[in-house]
């Protein structure tokens, strides 16, 4: 029960993410970098990246964070007659990471991470924007153990996840304001790692399995409240698989490195449903290392998983195309698609670095047909609509690192 209590804690500041629903990168270094991480060692903070690279943590190491989320989601439905956008007030939140590694033995690194890494959340509520009061909040946090071996070049590591998280989704019908609860799920998963040393090359590997997640009395209560009867999953929203392979080589000071993942949204319940694709993730970043400072560059983009269903009019059986086309723009805006990152770090002492991150997202616009529900809903008086969202981000994480 403290756990979940701890995670849920944790969970309540993650509103929105930057590939899908999910982190784009975790802690300050990896973030400054674009998210770079497979095969670039971040001490402590690798536990999220990826767990096989703790194994250049000498002792024991400390890592905390702070990301302040600044994101800007502006909303229009013009089957409104107003026809005018609106701002959502969910435009900041704060997210806090921990995590702990100890170095065991020569050969074994092991660690504890706790941290949000998913979430998503509008607030349209009052708004003269056609998003019926759309009020969403999906919030995800995990706390994982790693385990790190490494023998000569090799190193393999596991990590089993405790996964904590919440959803809830209001909004006002023709038919009366909903009073949907938040609900929460508890669910388990494991990330596996590689890592391989050659010279100034390494290379890395992650897989990060599904976690099965279910949101009672949210999911299933507000598609049948719009009319839609094509989302068989219920009240399901698992979190997909991530599978990624990365590079990094050294050159004197510098380190230049890239990630290449892929993310299985296709492949799980609820995000199948509501027809998002899978992403492919390409992260490239950049790393200087000086005596007492660290700078950091990157650049992360993945094409949004949202993809457009048949919401035309001419068919009735396209309403619940045209319902999902709403709801996916107007209560889940995954479709920021690039990201461009600075960040750094400052030796305050043998054992203490201070990390700062920013990041940039540039707006991205997507329309999609809405004119079925449209229809639908006027009984023929509109035939024709568009939900059409615009969506860009800026991000500050502050971090510091102990070594002892």
């Amino acid at each position: 029960m403290k756990k979940i209590i701890v995670l849920s804690t944790m969970a309540s500041y993650a509103l929105l993410a930057t590939n899908g629903d999910l982190m784009m990168g975790h802690g300050a270094k990896a973030t400054g970098m674009g998210g770079v991480g497979i095969a670039v060692s971040h001490g402590a903070e690798s536990a999220y990246s990826n767990p096989a690279m703790l194994k250049d943590v000498k002792g024991s190491e400390f890592s905390g964070s702070v990301t302040m989320f600044m994101p800007d989601v502006n909303f229009k439905n013009n089957m409104d007659p107003r026809n005018v956008s609106s701002k959502s007030d969910a435009d900041r939140s704060f997210l806090p990471e921990f995590s702990y590694v100890h170095r065991n033995k020569d050969n074994i690194v092991w660690g504890i991470a706790l941290g949000g890494t998913a979430g998503m959340g509008v607030d349209q509520k009052g708004k003269p924007s056609g998003a019926f009061n759309m009020k969403t909040e999906l919030q995800v946090a995990k706390l994982g153990v790693p385990v790190a071996y490494t023998n000569g070049a090799l190193t393999l590591a596991v990590e089993p996840v405790l996964q904590y998280s919440t959803l809830q989704i209001n909004y006002m019908t023709p038919r009366g304001a909903s009073n949907n609860p938040k609900s929460s799920s508890v669910g388990f998963g494991v990330n596996l790692g590689v890592a391989y040393d050659m010279d100034n090359l390494t290379l890395g590997a992650l897989y990060q399995s599904k976690i099965e997640a279910n949101y009672k009395d949210n999911i299933s209560k507000a598609m049948g409240d719009f009319g839609v009867a094509t989302v068989t999953s219920g009240d399901s929203l698992d979190q997909p698989t991530e599978i990624g392979v990365g590079a990094a080589y050294k050159m004197g000071s510098s380190t230049f490195a890239m990630d290449i993942k892929k993310i299985e949204w296709s492949k799980v319940k609820g995000y199948k449903d509501f027809g998002w694709k899978d992403q492919t993730i390409v992260a490239l970043g950049y790393q200087y290392n000086a005596p007492t400072w660290v700078l950091r560059a990157g650049y992360n983009h993945a094409k949004s998983p949202i993809q457009e269903l048949n919401g035309a009019a001419t068919n009735p059986a396209n309403y619940p195309n045209a319902a999902i086309n709403f709801f996916n723009l107007s209560g889940f805006p995954a479709v920021v698609e690039t990201h461009y990152t600075l960040g750094g770090d400052y030796s305050v002492s043998e054992n203490l670095d201070l990390s700062l991150a920013l990041v940039y997202s540039p707006e991205k616009t997507e329309s999609f047909d809405t004119s079925m529900m449209s229809a639908a809903m006027t009984k023929g008086a509109v035939t024709s609509s568009t939900a059409e969202v615009k969506h860009s981000q800026q991000a500050l994480t502050l971090g510091m690192t102990y070594k002892f």
